[in-house]
């Protein structure tokens, strides 16, 4: 059960049982005084006067204990966000295997360039040293486009090199889809609701103080499905060191809709699919 869930367990649980005494309380009983007995008044003309009764006060009833919820020994605190490394790596351990992070996964600030990565999805580009995970070793693979249906020019009025996808680079991006897959949606939000103060931390120093940073994650998700299919090969262009859309349209795009578009059509549907159940999840 994730802390947040397991807070409002407790809260709940606490408030029915105080409720409870409240409603059952039974109030003190205030014993009538003990009858005093009059003797006979003389024959005299008047009675003397009988003082009343002292009234017995009932003492106040002792207060409730208070209870309060104990600590589950298998339950530790989540680490300060700038020592949380090591508990993500092991989390991230039990997840895909110690091979695969070694492998894909950076070994520092993992939280930071995590939360950092996701807000920039939604932007034209996703800044290489804030990537948690290491990408695709080489060049992205494409083949000159033997007949462009324009010729695109330069601002000195030199043709840009135009190229065409290759089918055979989407490959690449498999290994991330299988290990995207073999992390259950359900498990991906719990282990983000358990961990959501670590996540908050890091957006709040992104300069986002009052949101949540699991609102930007299903804003960014909202984008990422609403990503066009597109025709293949993509038509791509050169003009400097990278790749860009010879459409107007899709190069618009935000960058991390322009990356399902590059790992290919079928790359994107398993994507899409999963991140459908984890949006749902949400």
């Amino acid at each position: 059960m994730n802390k947040t869930l397991t807070v409002l367990v407790i809260v709940v649980v606490l408030g029915g049982i105080a409720w409870y005494l409240y409603q059952t309380r039974s109030e003190p009983v205030v014993e009538a005084p003990p009858s005093v007995a009059v003797a006979p008044a003389p024959e005299i003309p008047a009675e003397p006067e009988v003082p009343p009764p002292a009234v017995v006060t009932p003492e106040p009833a002792a207060p409730m204990p208070e209870v309060l919820p104990e600590a589950s020994p298998d339950e530790e605190p989540l680490p300060p966000l700038a020592e949380s490394d090591a508990y993500v790596s092991n989390t991230l351990d039990e997840l895909v295997g110690e091979a695969a992070v070694l492998r894909y996964f950076s070994a520092e600030n993992i939280v930071h360039k995590a939360v950092a990565t996701v807000d920039a999805l939604g932007a034209r580009q996703v800044p290489k040293p804030i990537l948690p995970v290491n990408g695709p070793g080489g060049e992205y693979p494409a083949v000159p486009d033997p007949n462009p249906a324009t010729v695109i020019r330069d601002e000195v009025g030199d043709p840009i090199p135009q190229f065409l996808s290759d089918p055979a680079g989407h490959a690449r991006y498999t290994p991330y889809v299988e290990m995207l897959e073999a992390v259950p949606p359900e498990r991906f939000v719990g282990l983000l609701q358990e961990n959501e103060p670590l996540f908050d931390d890091a957006f709040r120093q992104l300069g986002y103080a009052d949101a949540r940073f699991a609102e930007r994650l299903a804003g960014v998700i909202d984008e990422l499905l609403a990503t066009p299919e597109v025709d293949e090969p993509l038509r791509l262009m050169k003009p400097e060191a990278y790749y860009l859309f010879v459409d107007d349209d899709l190069e618009a795009l935000s960058a991390g809709q322009k990356i399902l578009l590059r790992m290919g059509k079928d790359n994107a549907a398993r994507v899409k699919s999963w991140l459908r159940q984890v949006r749902q999840a949400l």
